[in-house]
């Protein structure tokens, strides 16, 4: 959106989710294995397990650099995933700081939503 724009607000919401393939090589992930019930073993548990940590990881760090980039977020916990949302900064500072520390597109999802502030556009 356009700095200084007088005539929209713009929500912006991240969601993490959980449970995503982001970052796994393999086709599937342990956990989606797990769930489906493919070959349960404790090999399979233990390797759901890592790739949790380190999800649950890369969501804590994702969740501080905005934080710390901007104060005004609305944080929630939903089915399988956590959400943060905030009117008061622009969408594209807040991908720049997470590219900027080596973060991909495909570890979240990023949705704006625009609203008119007044009037008729």
């Amino acid at each position: 959106m356009r700095a200084g724009n007088e005539t929209c607000v713009q929500k912006v919401r991240f969601s993490f989710a959980l449970f995503g393939k982001s970052g796994w090589k393999e086709r599937e992930s342990p956990w989606q294995r797990l769930s489906r019930n493919k070959g349960v073993s404790p090999v399979v548990l233990r390797a759901s397990k890592d790739f949790l940590t380190w999800r649950l990881e890369r969501i804590a760090t994702m969740m501080e650099l905005l934080l710390a980039a901007h104060g005004e977020w609305g944080l929630a916990s939903r089915k399988d995933q956590v959400v943060m949302e905030t009117e008061t900064l622009d969408f594209n500072q807040a991908l720049q700081v997470l590219r900027q520390h080596g973060f991909r597109d495909d570890e979240f999802v990023l949705t704006v939503e625009y609203s008119r502030k007044w009037g008729v556009l």
